[in-house]
């Protein structure tokens, strides 16, 4: 086996890749910066490829084209061809709109507000294309409250993230992301692939149903710890697993970090009575900065499977939906190389 494929960064090389994240450059060069940085951490080009959803083939191709060309490298290289109707400042124009006015457009909207205000006449089939050249996709929307977070709270907390994250990789520490998600019997109306001129139906069921919550230990390339609940994750089995999570660091004699929001059950009062105990025995939190959930790759994990193994389905009831959500476990630990334990509570369980 050859030798491990590794970036090594100066810090103004570093400082120039982590200023990406907030400048207006395709999401294609953020995410490629994030490989750059994730590799000199001393993430191996596996795991840097489970973490994005990519291939490791192309994790090495943006490492290889980093060595070679550098911040060149992050950019696609200019095709040939006839010289564009459009020009640069159209597209500007275009993701500026996209970006400030509150409502969504779709490409023959676009392609109208093209025409009607910059007098280009673009088809939508080709505007699709230019826009994805540009890293502009078609996409679904998600609540954000990126206005709300704290730069300088954040900043601090990532730099405090990487430092466990490379001690992890290390092994070190066991470095745990921990969070809670929700599923419905009901899913929202996606989309699908069917006959022209002809619209597929999803029948639904009787009854909604209520809600099936999920509460998950992250250990990627590792392990995946759960437990799923009828209703909302209370404290009682938020404490459980936590328990078992500092029973397991005592008896290995290792110390382990359960990275974590700031959820009310997080921080509860007889929650905050056990963090000494918990730490006594090798247990420790670090908790993210607040409206910064995409901090924590498990986020990643819940958005997998409601979107590619629960979308566009309905279950007759919370059993039929518990079965499905644990075989969308099963699936994302195959496809991530990890072990998976389904934790069954004290009370309220699901079988």
């Amino acid at each position: 086996m050859g030798a491990r494929l590794r970036i090594f960064l100066t810090p103004s090389q570093d400082q120039t890749l982590l200023k990406l994240r907030t400048e207006d450059v395709p999401q294609k060069v953020k995410d490629r910066a994030s490989v750059i940085r994730l590799n000199a951490d001393g993430w191996y080009v596996e795991k840097i490829a489970v973490h994005f959803n990519w291939t490791p083939q192309t994790v090495r191709e943006v490492l290889h084209k980093w060595k070679k060309l550098g911040m060149e490298g992050l950019w696609e290289l200019p095709g040939r061809g006839r010289k564009p109707r459009w020009s640069e400042e159209d597209i500007v124009f275009l993701e500026k709109c996209l970006k400030e006015e509150p409502r969504t457009y779709n490409s023959s909207q676009l392609a109208q507000k093209l025409e009607r205000e910059r007098n280009i006449h673009l088809g939508s089939d080709r505007l699709r294309r230019v826009l994805k050249k540009k890293g502009i996709i078609w996409k679904s929307l998600r609540k954000s409250h990126k206005g709300k977070q704290d730069p300088v709270v954040q900043k601090i907390k990532q730099t405090d993230l990487d430092m466990l994250e490379l001690a992890g990789a290390a092994g070190e520490i066991d470095l745990k992301y921990l969070d809670e998600s929700g599923f419905c019997a009901w899913s929202e109306p996606g989309y699908t692939y069917y006959q022209r001129g002809e619209q597929k139906k999803i029948e639904q069921t009787l009854r909604r149903g209520r809600r099936l919550s999920i509460i998950g230990f992250f250990q990627p390339l590792i392990s995946f710890v759960y437990g799923l609940v009828i209703g909302g994750v209370q404290r009682k089995s938020y404490i459980q697993m936590m328990e078992k999570e500092a029973e397991e660091s005592a008896a290995l004699g290792r110390i382990r970090v359960i990275v974590q929001d700031n959820g009310p059950i997080h921080r509860c009062l007889e929650v905050q009575q056990l963090w000494s105990k918990w730490e006594s025995q090798g247990l420790y939190i670090f908790f993210l900065p607040k409206y910064c959930s995409e901090m924590n790759p498990i986020e990643l994990e819940w958005q997998h499977i409601k979107k590619n193994e629960l979308a566009g389905k309905m279950f007759e009831d919370e059993l039929e939906l518990a079965y499905a959500v644990i075989h969308g476990v099963e699936v994302r630990a195959e496809r991530g190389n990890y072990t998976t334990e389904r934790v069954k509570f004290n009370s309220n369980q699901v079988t």
